[in-house]
């Protein structure tokens, strides 16, 4: 009976959380853009403030780096790093974060500083615990700032050639500005058993829509852009897990959709030591597919992928999307370890 209600209890959630995602899609009208990352799946922080402190653990701490473009322009690049803890300060469901980035795009050296500190309240849906409703927000700080002295400009050829000692003829009244933004997100996670779990949720990104414009005038806000995602894992053998995942955000004009799976082979997993090894293949409908490879070693866990451009810039990418590197370690107590040998005293 338990199991009956559960499934139904996650069926309902399910539904609640598709039913807010068909709430969310017709009332974007939006431009800007956030970064986004290949692996989705290994960076909590920036995918829902819903994901702060939803670990097996007491502490985590996360880093992602990717560049991509290399073979058409100066290579953007995106770093990444945060923390969190999970039942802070010995209350249970309570959870506290941080995350920052930086991101430098092309040649005008485009960069955005951005840090955020955030909070989730997870509570049980059912008397064993396994669902759980999370909600979270982040009150973030960004700065975009750009160089102009990098870029060339019709006015600096003098008709034969570049001259950069000619002045570019345009007028930039401000190379940086700053903002305050709030996001906020709903998750769900039901976990039956070990290695068995199913997450959801819906996140919403700059509720604020903050000024970008570098110009004066005429305000350029930064759009709202809601994500939804969906992942789980499930034993399909003694050794091996299936990890379909999901996720679908907009921006603007801009649909991005993210579908794939990766399979995980233990090797170990025995009081409180992990190893396995992942692989999974997954596309961005559109513009690319990657492949990933990750590696579990007791608390850390690494991954890699690299993205194989498909989009209509093909022809100047030749297929060279870019690379991404993620690195997450946990913090917990490990189960104590039975003592097999019993070292004896020596006799004289």
């Amino acid at each position: 009976m338990r199991v009956k209600q559960g499934i139904g209890m996650a069926g309902g959630m399910c539904s609640l959380l598709l039913l807010a995602l068909l709430l969310v899609i017709p009332v974007i009208s939006l431009r800007a853009q956030d970064i986004h990352f290949s692996q989705f799946f290994n960076a909590p922080y920036a995918q829902s403030p819903a994901n702060i402190g939803q670990f097996d653990g007491q502490y985590r701490m996360g880093a992602i780096y990717r560049q991509q473009w290399r073979s058409v322009t100066v290579p953007y690049s995106t770093f990444g790093m945060g923390g969190d803890a999970a039942g802070l300060a010995g209350v249970e469901g309570l959870g506290l974060g941080a995350w920052i980035y930086n991101d430098r795009a092309g040649t005008s050296r485009l960069n955005t500083f951005h840090a955020d500190l955030g909070a989730s309240w997870a509570f049980a849906l059912d008397a064993d615990r396994t669902q759980h409703l999370v909600l979270g927000t982040q009150l973030g700080w960004s700065n975009m700032s750009i160089d102009y002295g990098a870029l060339r400009f019709d006015a600096q050829y003098n008709g034969f050639s570049y001259d950069p000692s000619l002045g570019t003829g345009e007028q930039f009244p401000r190379t940086s500005r700053s903002r305050m933004d709030v996001h906020a997100g709903i998750g769900y996670r039901h976990t039956p058993g070990k290695r068995r779990n199913l997450t959801a949720g819906v996140a919403l990104f700059n509720l604020t829509t903050p000024d970008v414009s570098l110009f004066e005038g005429e305000p350029s806000p930064l759009d709202l852009r809601p994500v939804v995602h969906l992942g789980g894992q499930f034993p399909v053998s003694e050794k091996v897990d299936l990890l379909p995942m999901a996720q679908w955000q907009a921006q603007g004009e801009f649909r991005e959709l993210d579908l794939g799976a990766a399979v995980r082979y233990i090797m170990l997993d025995q009081w409180g030591l992990v190893r396995a090894l992942q692989g999974g293949v997954f596309m961005r409908a559109k513009d690319a597919g990657y492949v990933y490879a990750g590696l579990e070693h007791d608390d850390w866990t690494f991954g890699i992928s690299y993205d194989v451009n498909l989009s209509r810039l093909e022809p100047a990418s030749r297929n060279r999307g870019g690379f991404e590197f993620t690195a997450i370690r946990v913090f917990r107590k490990r189960p104590a370890v039975p003592v097999r040998f019993k070292a004896c005293p020596e006799q004289l």
